[in-house]
């Protein structure tokens, strides 16, 4: 099997994961938005909005996962360098 369909092959795997990943983080407030919006507008939440919700989810996890570890890596690479 050539190297080229390997890598598309790992790539949609890859793709699949973080799609399963985003949809386990998104499901409550997806759920919340969605109750919501069928009150105030008797109509379902378009593909739109629900890749609105999906981003902030996003956003909010990297935010608050990303930067801490930075912080401590910056923490212990100074601690490092000035010890």
């Amino acid at each position: 099997m050539p190297i080229l369909q390997r890598i598309v092959r790992m790539q949609r795997r890859v793709n699949q994961l973080f799609e399963t990943i985003i949809d386990k983080l998104a499901k409550k407030q997806l759920e919340q938005a969605s109750r919501q919006y069928e009150l105030q507008y008797d109509k379902p939440l378009s593909a739109q909005e629900v890749i609105e919700i999906k981003k902030g989810v996003v956003l909010r996890v990297g935010f608050f996962g990303f930067i801490p570890v930075v912080i401590l890596l910056l923490t212990l690479m100074n601690g490092g360098v000035g010890g």
